[in-house]
């Protein structure tokens, strides 16, 4: 099950790259997939947490708090920019 756990951490290294490359549509789909491994980790009977695993899975459920709190500041200023954009679009389709 160690290869899980490096699975979850390189999804973690992809995730901060998206997420730095404002790439939502990717982290969006790298994050399902981390959620599904995590899930089948639960799940699995063989599955030995050690020190190292549950260190590894904490800290990605407090990154993963973090990052929400980044997106979500980050999709708030792009609807407010989208929306500016589109009232000027509409005001100047009227003087014309």
């Amino acid at each position: 099950m160690a290869r899980s756990i490096d699975l979850i951490v390189d999804l973690n290294k992809q995730i901060e790259k998206a997420t730095l490359d404002e790439n939502f549509s990717r982290v969006l789909l790298l994050d399902t997939k981390r959620r599904e491994l995590i899930q089948s980790l639960a799940t699995n009977a063989d599955f030995k947490a050690d020190e190292l695993s549950l260190n590894i899975l904490k800290t990605t459920a407090e990154k993963n708090q973090t990052l929400i709190n980044e997106i979500t500041t980050k999709m708030t200023e792009l609807t407010r920019i989208t929306g500016g954009k589109i009232k000027m679009l509409r005001s100047y389709r009227k003087t014309f």
